[in-house]
């Protein structure tokens, strides 16, 4: 698996994640200020500047695995 596939596997990871801790505190009861929406969003809009960006990040990566 390359770096930029490595990357997106653990975004997607990371989002289920949230995801999953946005379901219980709903599902609890527990108030919260947070805004998991726009958490959400910023990780949507993230990930499509990342798709433009791969080679940026791709560079980034090798350099901190080097």
């Amino acid at each position: 698996m390359s770096n930029i596939e490595q990357y997106y596997k653990n975004c997607k990871t990371f989002r289920e994640q949230v995801a999953r801790i946005e379901q219980h505190i709903k599902g609890n009861g527990i108030y919260t200020a947070f805004d998991f929406g726009k958490v959400q969003s910023i990780l949507a809009d993230y990930e499509k500047w990342a798709q433009a960006n791969s080679g940026v990040i791709d560079a980034a990566l090798k350099t901190v695995n080097s």
